[in-house]
């Protein structure tokens, strides 16, 4: 998928700052929507549902200040990219993926041989504290999503 570069530098722009910056978000619709006109599998019924379906997952986390503006314009901007149940395994596999991978990152930073060794590693263990970056979440099912299909 020509589009996973980009997912990957969201997502690791998002795992620094916990922001997602707009021009990104544009390349990436940008990118989407001349995917979605020249492919055969996704019609604007499943674009629709895509939205929804984006809208129905990010919203409420924004409402509650859990996901920024910038999650919910990522999910609306790779919804051209995937089949409805695909974008819900991009999801859910990225979602899961990614709090194993800042579970293991707090357990890590609580090690005491890790402390020994790198006692200024605060920014580490407050990985929870930052916020959930779905960016990074969305590119990691991507990458999962692009070796399975």
């Amino acid at each position: 998928m020509w589009s996973l570069p980009i997912l990957l530098t969201i997502g690791y722009i998002d795992w620094q700052h916990r922001r997602i910056p707009n021009t990104w978000v544009m390349i990436l619709a940008g990118w989407a929507a001349c995917y979605a006109a020249f492919s055969s599998g996704i019609n604007a019924e499943h674009i629709t549902i895509n939205i929804g379906i984006g809208l129905i997952l990010t919203l409420p986390g924004y409402i509650k200040g859990i996901v920024g503006g910038g999650d919910v314009k990522l999910m609306l901007a790779i919804a051209p990219l995937w089949q409805p149940l695909q974008l819900l395994a991009v999801f859910s596999i990225g979602i899961f993926s990614l709090l194993l991978l800042m579970s293991l990152i707090h357990l890590i930073s609580k090690m005491s041989l890790t402390k020994a060794l790198y006692p200024n590693t605060n920014s580490v263990s407050n990985t929870f504290h930052r916020g959930i970056p779905l960016g990074s979440a969305v590119a990691i099912g991507a990458v999962f999503m692009s070796f399975v299909t």
